[in-house]
């Protein structure tokens, strides 16, 4: 009898210790109030005015922010201002700086502003390429760079090769037939200006615009006096000073010219 009764109580003993096991675990219910669900409880936020914490470094407050800035509506097809920048650059301060011509490119410059002259002694050698280690063309063992630098070297040899080949240009000019003349175009290069009338005046004004224009690339246009007018006193001073020599006075001009910066520099 004792024996069957053991197992049952040893049940009812688990039994007993599983639901007091759950009585401890579970919290009591929250009160609920009438026709409504158990409130849930939360932590108060903070009110912004409230608080008194310091911003983190580097921060403003959104009171002592700028305001924004209106940009101005860009116009379709104009130039203007657009969010207070200027729109339309500056061309002078976008230009690079000048630069002087390689040997190369100074020697085709004769060449070409001269009829197809150019530097040489009397064997018909290029005294430019026999002077180009000392004009600072590179040998490619020493240097490897060209020196662009319009040095007191580079402007000694350019007038000695202006005035060979200024000579020998005129001197062509003076041989050829009026229609084939490169630098002394529409007049003779015989007459001073002392010895033409109004019209030959014009032809030799408009003379010095064309070996401007062949020498310089820049066209002097009519009525602009001040740079037309320094050509004429140096053709009418040189020929005055070789003893009424107009040849020697246009030969001066291409001596001028040739060794101006708006030559050998772009």
């Amino acid at each position: 009898m004792m024996s069957h009764l053991r197992p049952i109580a040893v049940v009812c003993l688990m039994l007993g210790m599983v639901g007091c096991s759950a009585d401890l675990s579970s919290p009591d219910p929250s009160p609920v109030e009438e026709g409504g669900a158990p409130e849930a409880s939360s932590p108060e936020a903070p009110s912004p005015e409230a608080s008194n914490d310091p911003l983190p470094s580097g921060h403003a407050p959104l009171a002592a922010l700028a305001p924004p800035v209106d940009y101005a509506e860009p116009t379709r097809g104009g130039r203007g201002a657009v969010g207070g920048v200027e729109a339309t650059p500056d061309p002078e301060a976008a230009s690079r700086n000048l630069r002087r011509m390689t040997i190369d490119q100074l020697r085709d410059a004769i060449i070409t502003s001269t009829g197809g002259l150019y530097w040489s002694d009397d064997r018909g050698r290029d005294i430019l390429e026999m002077l180009a280690p000392s004009l600072g063309v590179p040998n490619y063992i020493d240097t490897t760079a060209e020196d662009l630098e319009p040095s007191l070297v580079f402007q000694k040899f350019l007038g000695d090769a202006s005035r060979a080949v200024c000579t020998e240009a005129i001197q062509n000019d003076l041989e050829m037939a009026p229609g084939d003349r490169v630098l002394v175009r529409g007049v003779e290069p015989g007459l001073t200006w002392e010895q033409a009338d109004e019209a030959q005046r014009a032809a030799i004004d408009q003379s010095l615009r064309h070996m401007n224009l062949r020498l310089t690339g820049h066209y002097i246009p009519q009525g602009d006096e001040e740079e037309l007018g320094r050509l004429r006193w140096l053709f009418r001073s040189a020929t005055h000073a070789t003893g009424g020599d107009a040849a020697r006075g246009w030969r001066a001009v291409c001596v001028g010219l040739m060794t101006s910066p708006e030559f050998y520099l772009y």
